[in-house]
């Protein structure tokens, strides 16, 4: 429909409507307005706040953002849902009335916003949309997590599948994971790897494996290498077979400047935690050696950790490649070192290892992944077949999520034959697993639309929402039920899937998948204490590297590289150590079932003495992380965290705009319009001319109105974080001016703050803004699909039940399974699916309700 048809409807059903209601319908235009306006006033006194505030640009004359509340009819809520749900949202976040504009008190916007979620939730009680999840392929972290679990391969999944892309902030989205042709090819491929490695290879041809160490300062001991080391790198490399190895290790030793020479260090190699290898450089004969030979010496000096041939036996193994600690002594390094853990310059570093090989191969040990394998061996070849079908058996059934029948089984075993023919026993089974990963029962999350309408009963308000949509509960009886119906319960089975993917990032292991193959999964105590066992599951850390990661933009940080000349003692370590201390600091409130609302206000984090230098706290010693209880009331919560405030920043500079922006998309829930077209970016100091602070460049940039609609919201929450600097250390002076920085200002509904901590109590004073927004984040991930407008009122009601208990973490976990959108597919009335089913509704005598 276009946008002058739209009009045209809402003009019609706005005479109507006043029509019906005995109300006269006077022409503004005679007075000069041009705005429609209704004699008798609307039977809500919150309506009127429209016309104070709204209908200035919103009206059907202007039709601002294609719409005119004058048209709107206060008895009709259910039918503008999608538009008054918008509303909320930005009068929630204080977008509308844009500033400059006159502005309603925050207690009419309080009320407002209350009066009309209440009449939005009783609308769609009675008209409910449960939604609807299309064909899911599996992403690249569900497919690595997905062959660990089915073969115990541990994979690194960007060098085997396409990029995947994220919607929604989540890289989980249905409607966006699709496969084309020339990605087939790489899933194939993907495949064939993956089985080569879970089998491995008596007839293993020689291959190159590289590895690199990481960017980060190799003076100091890394938490997880060998007591009494410095510096170097650790893998795990899969060899296909037993035989000879060649390894080549990469050192770097400063050649160019002779610096890296000048002490006597010993190199040492372990495979598993046993020493394989160590040779010695450095010291005053090395170091003369360099300076007199130059190339020759360079080439010397790489022999000593070249071709290195080692017998090693197929499987997984711990590769590891460090430096023996020495005491610190001086060197030629600056007398004061930019790294703030101090330390001594002038070492040789590792840069990385190559594995070449086999060579001379002896076999296929019992490996890991083959003894997941194979549950039988055949005694001869009249075996070979049963054997083949128990072991493709067990795994198609992790791999399809379900039991597998005959027909699952059919083109498995037909691979194996084919692979069989002329080799080995193994060769076959390889091929058939190349067949499974390659498989769309294994690629894709398929639920399928059945036949008949059957709905378990779950929860009572799952129950009641089953009965407002036509389906009847569990064991109630009906007759000629449509072919496919309106709405439908998922099976026990799809349950299952929904719930390790939510919770796991991975397949439902054999106690979900027994629960669901008897049917038992959806009743509510049972559902409850699966629950209860996935959270407690180490698995369950995926809900913070997966989800809490990306909801709270964590990986934003990766993309700044930090000016050296502003922050010269800024290391890539330091970044490992931001990730870290988020991973365990959110792990602490999510997995630990603590409020939600601590991820603003805890007193709390995780440190190592690195990063507790970095943000000024003197008394924490040694690389291992620790729970430390914060004095620093600014390091409070996700707004005093590194990694968050480096990734709302540039590489040289703070980004007041950025981080205004992300307390709304992120924290608020309301995110800001997209910036118009041409906007100048903000003009930066000029050498020479009068440097201008943060604060004032922006005023300048936000002068005018088109700039300050969206920068007078942004930029008063942004500035209340200036005290941190780009790398999340605390100034309190601008880099540009060298003068006090001013923090202080007044947010969109006219609250002053003075710098972060009231900016924090601001947010904390609204625990249900924050909670309703992670909720949103939470379904869409749980859903792998767009939180729509006709989800909000179901959102709000999980944000309701858990405020009864703190806003505990699981209570909101709970609230989105036994939610209907979790549990009930019902395709939208304008898709393929949808027409479909309500076709067939009609046919069988069936009536829907109208659209919502």
């Amino acid at each position: 429909m276009n946008t002058n048809m739209h009009k045209t409807l809402r003009l019609k059903r706005f005479l109507t409507a006043t029509a019906v209601g005995g109300m006269t319908v006077l022409a503004a235009a005679a007075a000069g307005t041009g705005t429609l306006q209704a004699a008798d006033a609307p039977p809500d006194h919150h309506w009127t706040m429209l016309s104070s505030y709204c209908e200035k640009c919103h009206n059907a004359t202007d039709w601002a953002g294609g719409i005119a509340f004058d048209t709107m009819d206060p008895h009709q809520i259910g039918q503008d849902a999608k538009i008054w749900e918008d509303a909320v949202n930005k009068l929630q976040g204080r977008l509308m009335p844009p500033p400059g504009e006159k502005q309603p008190d925050q207690a009419t916007v309080s009320s407002f916003v209350s009066w009309m979620e209440d009449s939005l939730d009783r609308a769609a009680a009675a008209h409910p949309d449960a939604g609807y999840v299309t064909l899911h392929r599996l992403n690249r972290t569900e497919y690595a997590l997905a062959v660990k679990q089915l073969l115990d391969v541990d994979i690194d999944p960007a060098s085997l599948l396409p990029k995947d892309i994220s919607s929604d902030g989540f890289d989980d989205i249905a409607d966006v994971l699709k496969v084309s042709p020339t990605f087939l090819d790489q899933y194939i491929s993907a495949a064939r790897t993956v089985a080569a490695l879970a089998v491995g290879n008596a007839h293993a041809a020689p291959a190159i494996a590289s590895y690199r160490a990481g960017p980060g300062d190799q003076g100091f001991h890394i938490d997880g290498m060998p007591l009494g080391t410095r510096g170097g790198l650790s893998v795990v490399n899969n060899f296909p077979a037993d035989g000879t190895y060649t390894f080549n290790i990469q050192v770097d030793t400063g050649l160019g400047y002779i610096g890296n020479l000048g002490q006597a260090q010993r190199l040492v190699f372990l495979i598993d935690g046993r020493q394989v290898f160590e040779r010695s450089i450095g010291g005053p004969a090395d170091l003369k050696e360099a300076d007199q030979k130059k190339q020759a010496a360079t080439e010397e000096f790489e022999s000593r950790f070249h071709d290195i041939k080692l017998p090693v036996t197929a499987g997984p193994h711990d590769l590891v490649v460090t430096f023996q600690q020495r005491a610190d002594s001086e060197s030629d390094d600056w007398l004061s070192s930019y790294d703030p853990l101090g330390g001594v310059g002038g070492l040789p570093t590792v840069t990385g290892i190559e594995v070449r090989g086999p060579q001379e191969v002896t076999g296929v040990s019992d490996t890991p992944s083959r003894r997941l394998i194979f549950i039988c061996r055949p005694a001869d070849a009249s075996q070979e077949l049963p054997c083949a079908t128990r072991i493709l058996t067990r795994i198609a059934t992790g791999a399809y999520r379900r039991p597998v029948t005959a027909e699952d089984l059919a083109a498995p075993l037909h691979f194996f034959e084919m692979g069989r023919q002329g080799k080995t026993f193994d060769a076959g089974i390889e091929n058939a697993i190349v067949a499974i990963l390659a498989s769309p029962k294994f690629l894709y999350r398929a639920e399928d639309v059945p036949q008949t309408t059957v709905a378990a009963a779950g929860s009572p308000a799952l129950a009641s929402s089953l009965q407002r949509v036509g389906l009847p509960e569990q064991g109630a009886q009906h007759s000629a039920a449509p072919p496919q119906p309106q709405a439908w319960h998922i099976s026990d089975l799809e349950l299952a899937s929904r719930l390790s993917f939510f919770l796991w990032s991975q397949g439902p292991d054999a106690q979900l998948r027994d629960l669901a193959a008897a049917n038992r999964l959806h009743t509510p105590a049972v559902l409850q204490a699966q629950v209860k066992r996935m959270l407690a599951d180490p698995r369950a850390r995926s809900l913070v590297t997966d989800f809490a990661f990306q909801w709270l933009q964590v990986d934003s940080m990766d993309k700044i590289k930090p000016d050296p000349y502003e922050f010269p003692d800024f290391n890539e370590d330091l970044r490992t150590d931001l990730r870290k201390e988020m991973a365990l600091w959110v792990g602490s409130i999510l997995l630990q079932d603590r409020p939600v609302t601590d991820l603003l206000t805890s007193d709390w984090t995780y440190l190592d003495e690195r990063l507790a230098l970095h943000y000024g706290i003197r008394d924490v010693r040694g690389p291992q992380f620790r729970r430390v209880t914060l004095t620093d009331t600014h390091r409070f919560g996700l707004l005093g965290k590194g990694a968050v405030l480096m990734g709302t920043s540039y590489a040289n500079r703070t980004a007041p705009v950025l981080r205004g922006a992300y307390i709304l998309e992120v924290i608020d829930g309301t995110p800001p319009h997209a910036p118009p077209p041409a906007v100048p970016a903000l003009k930066e100091n000029v050498p020479g001319a009068k440097a201008l602070t943060i604060r004032e460049r922006m005023q300048m940039h936000r002068s005018q109105p088109s700039c300050n609609a969206c920068h007078g919201i942004m930029d008063p929450l942004g500035l209340a974080m200036e005290n941190f600097n780009a790398m999340g250390g605390w100034q309190v002076k601008d880099s540009d001016t060298g003068t006090p920085i001013d923090a202080s200002g007044n947010l969109a509904d006219g609250t002053p703050v003075t710098g972060v901590d009231d900016l924090r109590r601001v947010l904390a004073a609204n625990p249900n803004q924050f909670v309703q927004t992670l909720t949103v984040n939470l379904m869409t991930y749980a859903l792998g699909r767009s939180v729509e407008y006709f989800d909000m009122p179901q959102v709000r009601s999980i944000v309701r039940d858990a405020a009864r208990h703190g806003y505990r973490f699981e209570d909101i976990v709970m609230g989105v399974i036994n939610s209907p959108e979790f549990q009930i597919q019902q395709p939208g009335r304008g898709t393929v699916a949808g027409k479909a089913a309500n076709t067939t509704a009609r046919a069988a005598g069936v009536i829907l309700p109208p659209a919502g």
